[in-house]
């Protein structure tokens, strides 16, 4: 009888233990200032784009994934192109996105808008119509009016979960590539 009651001892402490994770796992996407963080940050899984050479119009891919166990669906990114990235001039009435990796033809995400950022004029934040939700992928496609002097230019990318008290957390930086034209 001892062992037994041993054994339900150590299950419920088990179950009070797991209890207690789950629901501090739960609350994990809210601080207690009521802002909302992912549990797990989305990734930037690359930059990219096929027109690489300079003086040519352009389209930059930046492709990010939401893991499943994010905790918040994704709302919106901000693209902040770093040093002399900054040159670059994008049209931002042509942004696209669509689910899925860049040039895979996925079903097209809508854009609830697509400008500046008051904190950071260079910076372009892109919010989906529609959160992003966690296990999906996104592509979003900026459109530049031509391709700058060759050289490497970065982009730093931030990702916001849903909610009007999202805190943004840095994803990497996007490293997209271009070369002058060889005469």
């Amino acid at each position: 009888m001892k062992k037994i009651s041993q054994w339900l001892r150590v299950g419920a402490l088990t179950l009070g233990i797991l209890g207690t994770v789950s629901v501090s796992t739960v609350e994990a996407a809210r601080l207690s200032d009521g802002r909302v963080v992912f549990d797990r940050p989305p990734t930037l899984v690359e930059a990219t784009t096929l027109d690489q050479e300079a003086g040519f119009r352009s389209q930059y891919h930046f492709v990010v994934e939401v893991p499943a166990d994010a905790g918040e669906p994704l709302e919106a990114i901000a693209i902040a192109p770093r040093d002399d990235a900054q040159q670059i001039h994008f049209k931002l009435d042509a942004s696209t996105a669509q689910q899925g990796a860049a040039y895979g033809r996925g079903p097209s995400v809508s854009l609830a808008s697509v400008g500046g950022m008051p904190e950071d004029p260079n910076a372009i934040l892109v919010v989906f119509d529609q959160p992003v939700q966690p296990g999906e992928t996104v592509t979003v496609t900026l459109q530049t009016s031509y391709n700058p002097s060759g050289g490497v230019y970065l982009f730093g990318v931030t990702g916001y979960p849903a909610g009007d008290n999202g805190v943004g957390q840095f994803l990497g930086y996007g490293r997209i590539n271009i070369y002058d034209s060889v005469q």
